[in-house]
């Protein structure tokens, strides 16, 4: 058996195949041992990424662009062979938000798009009285988040550069943003959505199936000169994930699953939260209100796992971000860095 691979990880219901490629015995069965090591944020991620600490890392889809091409931060070719999920993120209020939505004369639990247009109220509403802007987080500049959160604003008819403030907040770290009263909201991955509604600090107005369907989410990404590029490992690491993918989206295992991934070392959440999560079944309030969706979160589908199909959505929304302004070398960098060639050498 090779070297332990070292592999970093944030704690979030997507980072499921990771943990159950490791807890259930999928990467020992390729041969490969493997310590996952969990970080805070997507920064500390990319940064040890790139420095050499880690072999690979979950990582943010648009993230792993933004890297390749040197934007907004050091350039560091990466290759992300395996799209881990789509979906699993989520838009949350503060109660103390909600309250400001009588006013509006709507219910945000209605639908997203009534959510939206009730938010767009409340902000107009605070500009007439000269009030400060809202702060709406997200978890990195180059997410699905941002651009979630970007469309959510503007199908309301809100501008997100002018009508509020955004910032970036690790996943982990915002429910308590929210309960100091820093931010009046956030886009983040579950299942910080959950564990705020559950605290009694936030209401889930959105899901991100609905606002963004299918969007391409987290993907396994390596440094371009890597160790799992250069040899037979890397694919048997595609192999085991694709198999614990499978594993992961089948309900049967849902329970055990869902302890494995509530120890310290893994999510540190409820297991009975996390298993809401991994089923679609969302708790929008404390009073009851629930909005299911089998689409919420996805890790199996055919063609699911090869990145290439990812690559012109990522870049569209960049650059209607404003984030990058060369198409054509963008969309170079993306066939590179989303190449299914790993894939369909581990026979995905």
């Amino acid at each position: 058996m090779s070297a332990p691979l070292t592999i970093g990880f944030l704690p979030l219901t997507d980072a499921a195949p990771l943990i159950a490629a490791v807890d259930f015995g999928f990467a020992r069965a390729e041969g490969l041992t493997i310590n996952l090591h969990r970080d805070v944020s997507w920064a500390n991620l990319r940064d040890r990424l790139m420095v050499g600490h880690y072999d690979a890392a979950h990582m943010l889809a648009p993230l792993a662009l933004a890297a390749s091409l040197g934007v907004g931060q050091a350039k560091c070719p990466l290759r992300a062979p395996f799209l881990l999920n789509l979906n699993g993120n989520g838009i949350t209020l503060s109660k103390r938000l909600l309250e400001d939505f009588a006013g509006a004369d709507c219910d945000p639990l209605t639908d997203w798009m009534t959510a939206a247009r009730g938010l767009a109220a409340v902000v107009r509403a605070r500009q007439a009285t000269g009030a400060n802007r809202l702060t709406l987080a997200t978890v990195h500049l180059f997410s699905a988040h941002t651009y979630l959160l970007r469309h959510f604003l503007r199908a309301g008819g809100l501008d997100a550069d002018r009508d509020v403030e955004l910032v970036v907040a690790p996943p982990p770290f915002m429910v308590d943003f929210m309960d100091r009263g820093l931010i009046d909201g956030f886009c983040v991955g579950s299942p910080w959505n959950s564990l705020a509604v559950d605290r009694g600090r936030g209401v889930l107005v959105a899901l991100g199936c609905e606002v963004l369907a299918d969007a391409p989410e987290k993907v396994l990404a390596m440094p371009a000169q890597g160790r799992l590029t250069r040899d037979g490992e890397g694919a048997a690491l595609l192999r085991a994930l694709g198999r614990a993918c499978a594993f992961v989206a089948e309900p049967a295992n849902r329970a055990d699953l869902a302890q494995a991934m509530a120890r310290p070392d893994r999510l540190d959440c409820p297991a009975e939260m996390i298993a809401r999560t991994l089923s679609g079944r969302l708790a929008l309030d404390q009073h009851g209100a629930i909005r299911e969706r089998a689409d919420f979160i996805r890790f199996t589908g055919p063609g699911l796992h090869r990145p290439d199909g990812c690559a012109p959505w990522i870049v569209e929304l960049m650059l209607e971000a404003g984030q990058i302004s060369d198409r054509a070398g963008a969309i170079a960098m993306a066939e590179q860095v989303f190449s299914a060639d790993f894939a369909v050498a581990a026979g995905l």
